[in-house]
């Protein structure tokens, strides 16, 4: 009944088996009878043993851990989110609006302004150690570098099937290529399927190594910048977008410019693998005006921090926006992030809740699989079913973790969520022992006294009645 893993043999650097390998089998034959698998295709199967050792595995040791994990992070983020927004509320209330002249001006305090951004003074930003070290050079925020070339990619597609019997899985692995661009090096001699007829057909070829003259992809800031008398520093700055195509450099040599890119084939370019663009992006030089939001220190602009509170400490406030953003808007924009990252973390630990219960279920699942014939669709059953039921236990609990944190920090709020998590909890459990109750009761049998004693029943018997 149960069919064992067969290990993938090694390739040579052609694709083909290595020496004293041959094709995988024992997997296949038992799941896939005589059904060969396409050349750029492997046949993996799992057993049903194995199967039911990972569930157990799963359902005893990580579903417990990833129980308190999701515990860890509804909680941190309930405390967070009522910490930031205290912190925000108490600077929409402290925050001074000053001007752009004075550096010392509310000295100490949190302040904001909109002054134009500063350009003298600035270090030139270079692609250090490649073609475009001496040929591109920009003097602003940013400087934003994408280097990206077209290489033969491996694409992996799985398909798995239960077996009939005994609890298994056999999973098809489908291996096809295609030539795309990338910004960093693919190892096409790492491929599955180098001897297949796809490998062939779409690339044919090997990537070039990838040459070390190429500019390295990211972004590189100044280390501060001024804006009106104000210093910004680093964290300031790498708020400043960087979005603006620079195409106003001359082409390196054995490079051609073709409008804000700098393209160049390295390799014989069979199939369009080799060919290499470089782009280069900045700030807007056109529009310099920024609003900052920041505890002043004597012209240099840094992180306000909020008073401490029932467990807060420590929450922080800066933020830059580009253009002119009023008081209002900037803080209602700081409301609704905060916001929208609590909701994002609420969801994600519920969900992690939902699916640490669900894996409870998993080896019974396992176990209906091992079934013939009709195992699968048991399994199948089970599965859906055991989704269903685990979302009222991780819902609970999520709303429990939540309402815990929130009886501590906001009580009004705390508590109703609490009876709510209570009632929800005491529901399931209630359900659990009327279901108990119930068949119980449909197995047991009444015992009665009959009224006379019949023929052949001697003293101290008694007479059944179903």
């Amino acid at each position: 009944l149960f069919c064992f893993t067969a290990p993938r043999p090694p390739n040579t650097a052609d694709g083909r088996p290595a020496a004293g390998f041959g094709a995988p089998q024992g997997s296949a034959e038992c799941a896939m009878g005589n059904m060969q698998a396409a050349d750029n295709q492997d046949v993996e199967h799992q057993s049903g043993c194995s199967r039911m050792f990972n569930a157990i595995f799963c359902a005893v040791c990580i579903a417990p851990l990833l129980l308190l994990g999701a515990c860890g992070i509804l909680g941190w983020n309930e405390k967070r989110a009522v910490c930031e927004q205290r912190a925000i509320a108490q600077g929409k209330d402290e925050v001074f609006q000053i001007g752009c002249d004075s550096a010392t001006d509310k000295s100490g305090e949190l302040v904001m302004f909109t002054c134009d951004l500063s350009m003298a003074g600035l270090t030139p930003l270079r692609p250090m150690g490649s073609d475009f070290e001496t040929s591109v050079s920009f003097s602003g925020a940013g400087l934003r570098t994408a280097v990206e070339m077209q290489q033969c990619v491996e694409h992996e597609h799985r398909e798995t099937k239960k077996d009939s019997a005994g609890g298994g899985k056999t999973t098809v692995v489908t291996y096809t290529y295609s030539v795309e661009w990338r910004s960093s090096y693919v190892d096409s001699h790492a491929f599955h399927k180098l001897s297949s007829n796809d490998w062939k057909t779409n690339c044919g070829t090997h990537n070039p190594v990838w040459p070390s003259t190429l500019p390295t992809s990211g972004t590189v800031y100044q280390s501060s910048m001024n804006a009106g008398a104000f210093t910004l520093p680093s964290d300031f700055v790498r708020m400043i977008p960087i979005t603006t195509d620079l195409g106003n450099f001359s082409a390196p040599t054995g490079w051609t410019k073709s409008g804000s890119l700098f393209t160049k084939t390295i390799g014989p370019g069979t199939k369009g693998i080799g060919m290499t663009r470089v782009g280069f992006k900045g700030n807007d030089m056109t529009a310099l005006a920024v609003t900052v939001l920041g505890e002043n220190v004597d012209g240099k602009i840094g992180q306000w921090t909020a008073s401490d509170s029932w467990l807060c400490s420590g929450f922080t406030l800066h933020d830059l926006r580009m253009g002119s953003v009023s008081v209002d808007e900037l803080f209602k924009s700081l409301e609704a992030q905060a916001g929208a990252l609590t909701w994002v973390l609420r969801f994600v630990g519920f969900l992690a809740m939902w699916f640490a219960f669900s894996r409870l279920f998993g080896p019974l699942e396992v176990a209906a699989d091992c079934i013939p014939c009709v195992g699968p669709y048991l399994g199948d059953s089970i599965e859906a079913i055991a989704c269903c039921v685990s979302c009222l236990p991780g819902c609970a609990c999520a709303l429990g973790v939540i309402g815990i944190v929130w009886v501590a920090m906001r009580p009004m709020v705390g508590i109703p969520l609490i009876l709510f998590f209570l009632v929800t909890l005491c529901g399931f459990v209630g359900y659990k022992v009327y279901r108990k109750n119930q068949a119980g009761e449909a197995r047991s049998c009444d015992i009665v006294e009959p009224e006379g004693k019949p023929e052949g029943v001697a003293d101290g018997d008694i007479a059944l009645e179903a």
